[in-house]
């Protein structure tokens, strides 16, 4: 039954991880959604906010990544941005004339086209745009309007240096500035001031000038020879902020000496790139961070080593920690990527979303008093990676903060028909959930960072279950026994958390080897399975070995050789209680491994016919293997890397002839067994699942079109439990190509479509057929439907096209 739940997650995983999407119209899609990545934070003229980033939505509004906030913090919907919605927003600057220049980005990844620069006029629209700025890095607009942008990769295509260039306001380079400098190194910020133009980065030279780091450019481009900076950086990233005064605030890295001591932190350079010795701090702030000067006061983010904590605080101008400002908690490793823009007398931050307000945005006055941020709330789609059956239901974990309109931390539950349970709520973030095992009906473990809970079915704690921090590095993996013991291991050990409290370590530790990494093991019956790397100071060996639950080695478990010549990653206990071993080993007892993964008894024995057999061909498309999933149905063995390939071998380690996985997969996440036999879990629960004269697998992952990546989920026919297939696999698509947001529906309804999917007409029916509302779709951008005139309840929506009529179920709240 817990593999059953699993296959109905896995489903459920599948349409909602890009699209939302919906499979079973009887089954009521569930949504996550998490905080919305914030890149800019600025206050407009008029008192408005413009917030950019990584932004699906806004409360109950779908937008894109560029939004306008009321000074109320509620949705201006007059201002619409019709950029690229696969691009993320990396800064914003402004013209004079109201105009808005926005410089986006897909990821890093180098590509030309991957980067572009728009010029926007108040109200979002795009006026012109440029896509031939590679890698840029950072944007200033002067006081005459015309634009600065760094940029480049050394290295890729062409490129034997990276630039400065500078556009007009029509986006014309403009022919009057020097855009062939040549830094030999990255350039990832620039500033302007009436002073001239101030460019940073690694580089150690500039047209083959030694400047290291920091140059100054006068108007036209051409090198300030005067202004220099010594080592500066060193070649370490640092972030830049100009002062009223003409001041240069260097986040970090900047080498000088304080004390006769050398210091990394912050400083404060004079216009002329001498530093300013009025300024001395022990603090810094990371390179891609955001520093806010206001009124000589400097707002930031900082890790606080002492506590390990990360803050918004606040410098007084000769850079001292300000006493009078509440240091604010911000997530873990906070301070990284740090944004926060003040807006009258208040300041925005982000990155507090685990500690502060739950969507990540929140505001405080300039001596830290946390101020209501309620009504802040930018979302991005969350999403499931995990669910396993729980007291008649389906626990899921996931990356999210909200459940359809249920806010709890990573942890849901779902009823039946795919609604939310209301009454199990995970209030507070402990870190990310990494695993959860159920345990009985009102019982379920959780693993966060270096946290195991004990949970019931409301998602509260239990207070009976005390788990000891023993310096764990993480809780990497955990079982729970059936006696009640906790199996748990971290990057270098393995423990038990003992009844009786305390624990013991699993360990082989001696005078030859000290301490060991690369931890994996697997529950077998009432034995462990381990592997480990076992290190000293000069020499490390792998083990594959066997332990009793009393910390013993099983002496009766023997491989009877060298075991493996590298790492084990995936370990898999088969029903038969034989373990199928794989990792980045090619050989195994000295023996040569083809396809990096070996049948063992279940005593130790290397099966030899099991490798002999494995010559006949390779696993998926590559000699090197990243095995993902490894699953057993029936008498067959299923195996994916993570792309489009599934590999199915008998268990004797022969390929199963006549499988070819369908392709309509290009990146398979994961593989989920149906069986059709009664399952018995680890703490005695049994459960029967539904029976079926063939043997069926579900497949899961993502497909590539115009628009992105959309999930979907094929459903695989494997034949009898023999092993032999039915005529050709038959894949059963259940992927849907209609997105509805929110869910439930609130006031209005907002659709949108994959590429194969045109509507030309959408109607809304009751229950029992009735024709509610019909209208002509003239557009599929942005479509809405009106649902404020419904009573609560369950409706049905038809889109009508030229391929078909598709039906969905939604829920009007």
């Amino acid at each position: 039954m817990k593999k059953l739940y699993s296959l109905l997650l896995f489903i459920v995983f599948g349409i909602l991880s890009s699209n939302a999407q919906v499979i079973d119209e009887t089954f009521v899609q569930p949504t996550p959604y998490k905080a919305a990545k914030i890149t800019v934070i600025k206050e407009l003229s008029d008192g408005k906010i413009l917030l950019g980033g990584n932004i699906q939505f806004y409360k109950e509004k779908k937008v894109g990544n560029l939004i306008r906030l009321n000074a109320d913090y509620s949705l201006d919907e007059s201002f619409v941005f019709n950029g690229d919605p696969k691009s993320e927003i990396k800064d914003v600057k402004f013209q004079s004339n109201g105009n808005i220049i926005v410089l986006t980005t897909k990821d890093n990844l180098g590509l030309a086209d991957y980067f572009k620069l728009y010029q926007l006029n108040a109200n979002g629209e795009t006026l012109k745009e440029v896509n031939t700025i590679f890698n840029a890095t950072a944007i200033a607009v002067q006081a005459d309007d015309k634009i600065l942008v760094t940029g480049g990769a050394i290295g890729y295509y062409d490129f034997t240096s990276c630039y400065l260039n500078r556009f007009n306001s029509d986006f014309s380079l403009d022919e009057t500035f020097k855009n062939d400098l040549a830094f030999n190194g990255s350039t990832n910020n620039v500033v302007v001031s009436s002073n001239g133009i101030y460019v940073g980065g690694t580089f150690t030279a500039v047209d083959g000038i030694a400047k290291n780091s920091l140059i100054k450019l006068n108007s036209d481009g051409i090198l300030d020879t005067t202004f220099d900076v010594g080592e500066g950086t060193k070649g370490q990233l640092f972030s830049l902020t100009l002062q009223d005064d003409g001041k240069l605030l260097i986040g970090r890295h900047f080498s000088r000496i304080i004390d006769t001591q050398p210091i990394n932190n912050m400083c404060r350079l004079n216009p002329d790139g001498t530093i300013d010795e009025t300024f001395n701090t022990y603090y810094f702030s990371f390179h891609a961070s955001t520093i806010v000067v206001k009124d000589s006061f400097i707002y930031f983010g900082m890790f606080e080593p002492a506590e390990f904590n990360s803050y918004i605080a606040k410098l007084n101008p000769d850079g001292t920690l300000n006493q009078n400002f509440t240091l604010g908690r911000l997530n873990e490793n906070g301070e990284m990527f740090f944004t926060l823009g003040i807006v009258g007398d208040k300041i925005i931050y982000n990155n507090s979303g685990n500690v502060g307000n739950k969507y990540g945005l929140s505001v405080c006055d300039f001596n830290g008093n946390r101020l209501d941020s309620s009504p802040l709330k930018a979302i991005q789609y969350g999403s499931f990676d995990k669910g396993e059956y729980f007291d008649g239901k389906l626990v899921i974990k996931g990356d999210f903060v909200r459940v359809n309109d249920v806010e709890t931390f990573g942890i849901a539950l779902l009823n039946a028909n795919g609604s939310v349970d209301e009454s199990f709520v995970f209030p507070k973030y402990i870190g990310d959930v990494t695993q959860f095992q159920v345990i009985d009906n009102t019982t379920i473990f959780v693993s966060a960072k270096k946290k195991l809970l004990k949970l019931n079915n409301k998602g509260e704690v239990l207070k009976d279950f005390d788990f000891s921090d023993i310096y764990l590095t993480s809780v990497k993996k955990f079982r729970v026994l059936a006696n009640g013991e906790v199996l748990f291991s971290d990057e270098n050990g393995l423990y038990k958390e003992l009844n009786t409290g305390g624990h013991i370590p699993y360990s082989l530790k001696s005078e030859t080897y000290r301490w060991f990494t690369g931890v994996n093991f697997e529950v077998q019956d009432d034995k462990i399975i381990f592997t480990a790397v076992y290190n000293d100071y000069d020499h490390y060996d792998y083990k594959f070995l066997r332990f009793n639950l009393d910390n013993t080695v099983d002496e009766t478990f023997k491989i009877n050789g060298s075991g493996p010549d590298t790492t084990v990653n995936k370990i898999k206990v088969l029903e038969s209680g034989e373990i199928i071993a794989a990792g980045d080993f090619l050989n195994f007892n000295g023996v040569s491994v083809p396809n990096q993964i070996v049948k063992i008894s279940k005593d130790g024995n290397v099966d030899l016919q099991f490798i002999e057999n494995q010559k006949a061909q390779k696993i998926g498309i590559s000699t090197y293997h990243d095995y993902r999933k490894i699953e057993q149905v029936g008498d067959v063995i299923y195996i994916t890397e993570g792309n489009a390939d599934v590999t199915a071998i008998n268990l004797d380690g022969t390929f199963v002839k006549n499988f070819e996985m369908p392709s309509v997969i290009d990146n398979i996440t994961d593989l989920v067994a149906l069986e059709n036999k009664e399952q018995t879990s680890p703490t005695g629960r049994k459960t029967a699942l539904e029976d079926s004269a063939d043997k069926y697998m579900f497949a899961m992952g993502t497909i590539k079109n115009a628009t992105g990546a959309s999930s979907v989920v094929v459903k695989v026919n494997l034949g009898k439990s023999s092993g032999s297939l039915s005529v050709g696999p038959t894949p059963e698509k259940l992927a849907s190509k209609v997105q509805v947001f929110p869910v439930p529906v609130h006031e209005r309804m907002s659709l949108s479509f994959t590429n194969s999917i045109v509507p030309n007409k959408i109607s809304v029916y009751s229950v029992n057929g009735q024709e509610l509302y019909s209208a002509k779709v003239q557009s599929t951008d942005n479509l809405e439907v009106d649902m404020s005139k419904f009573t609560p309840g369950v409706y049905f929506i038809k889109l009508f096209s030229d391929s078909g009529v598709i039906t969905k179920k939604v829920v009007k709240k």
